[in-house]
């Protein structure tokens, strides 16, 4: 029964105590009468055929984000006699829009009617379609009939991509499944080409002059004859994010690793994301076979410390390593310096998360930036307010002269 069907059953209540009140047999002939038409309206909606079918196509069912889909429905009288008009509603997530009712004609038997609408990837994620929903209404509204109908489909609808400035030094180590013969590298950029010596590094490599400066062993940085790689490393803790809708931390993280993933791919790179521990590292793959990997991610409580381990053993091999973190605890920023190690490279960014719930500044992701800054990487730090490819341009500046500074930072 409709808001409108149950008001009226409340009227022919009232109706029926006024008439017997004041005496007045005209109100009770008037509430004798609406419940008849309400009585007639229920038996004339549940002897209605309603019987069809749907079929629902989607083209494409992968978005870009922002990107469109042509959505079709194919509806069928199954039905021997004529189905009543009625509303058909597509179970379509809010996500992507509202408003996917259709007004259906009356169906003779085994008419087809199609009915297109248009979907836009306006956020990022895996969605489920359906169930359509048929809904039967008598002439006044009083009374409606339901019938479900299971049409299962997916959308997917891939990260958005921020454009990303060039010229981070992102080196040129290949990944483990690379086969040949290594070389050294000859360019003279430190922080790209020399890093800090690992357990098992053959000793021929030790590059003396950087070792005298820095006081510690460093060894040049060897690539092999295949294409190099790239890991980016993404913070999906669900209890270190905040903020809610598309600006919220979690969902400018994702953002921002899609952006960095891409960016990577146009330059050649093999990409592996990490953002929990695995028994063994996933193969470098292009851009394309990460997309909807990203689409599909939700926050989630993972061993990030763990995770740090296994890229200090060598899972993420030697080289560039960007990381897109939450404001780590001391033992898990000395854990991400010790996982840069074997990287040729090493970025991050660090989103103050308190400023994505409208927050004053967190102090531990200045702290971070400074500590990473410190230990040789090129960090950054990312609120709120800030553009992710502001803050990639930021890291494209930090020089060796920037981490002395930091060093006086957290000195």
């Amino acid at each position: 029964m409709t808001a409108r069907g149950t008001g009226s059953a409340v009227a022919v209540a009232g109706l029926w105590l006024a008439a017997q009140t004041l005496g007045v047999p005209q109100l009770q002939t008037a509430a004798v009468a609406l419940l008849v038409l309400l009585l007639g309206s229920a038996i004339w909606v549940l002897v209605l055929p309603l019987r069809l079918s749907v079929e629902r196509t989607l083209e494409p069912s992968t978005l870009p984000f922002g990107g469109t889909a042509r959505l079709r429905l194919v509806v069928r009288n199954l039905g021997t006699t004529p189905t009543p008009s009625a509303w058909l509603e597509d179970g379509i997530p809010a996500a992507l829009g509202s408003g996917h009712a259709h007004r259906i004609p009356v169906l003779t038997p085994h008419r087809i009617l199609d009915l297109e609408d248009t979907l836009v990837g306006r956020h990022r994620g895996r969605f489920e379609l359906g169930p359509v929903t048929a809904t039967v209404r008598d002439p006044f509204g009083f009374v409606e009939r339901r019938r479900t109908i299971p049409v299962p489909g997916v959308l997917t609808v891939h990260p958005e991509i921020w454009p990303l400035p060039p010229g981070a030094p992102l080196g040129g180590a290949s990944g483990a499944l690379a086969v040949g013969s290594r070389r050294a590298t000859v360019r003279g950029d430190d922080l790209a080409d020399i890093r800090e010596y690992v357990h098992g590094d053959d000793l021929r490599a030790v590059h003396w002059p950087s070792t005298a400066h820095r006081g510690r062993l460093m060894v040049r940085r060897t690539e092999e004859v295949t294409a190099p790689r790239a890991t980016v490393l993404l913070d999906v803790r669900r209890s270190r994010h905040a903020g809610t809708g598309p600006r919220s931390s979690f969902e400018v993280a994702v953002a921002g690793t899609a952006s960095v993933v891409h960016h990577l791919d146009t330059r050649g790179r093999g990409v592996t994301l990490l953002d929990r521990p695995s028994v063994h590292a996933p193969a470098p793959r292009p851009a394309g076979a990460w997309m909807p990997v990203l689409a599909a991610l939700e926050p989630e409580e993972v061993d990030l410390p763990g995770l740090l381990r296994q890229i200090a053993s060598g899972a993420a091999g030697e080289g560039t390593l960007i990381a897109v973190v939450t404001p780590p605890g001391p033992d898990e920023l000395r854990a991400l310096v010790r996982a840069g190690r074997g990287a040729s490279s090493r970025l991050a960014v660090v989103l103050d998360v308190a400023t994505f719930a409208g927050g004053p500044p967190d102090p531990a992701a200045a702290h971070a930036v400074a500590g990473l800054g410190a230990a040789g990487w090129r960090a950054t730090r990312l609120t709120g307010d800030d553009a992710f490819a502001v803050r990639w341009q930021d890291l494209l500046g930090r020089r060796a002269h920037e981490v002395v500074t930091a060093k006086a930072v957290t000195s």
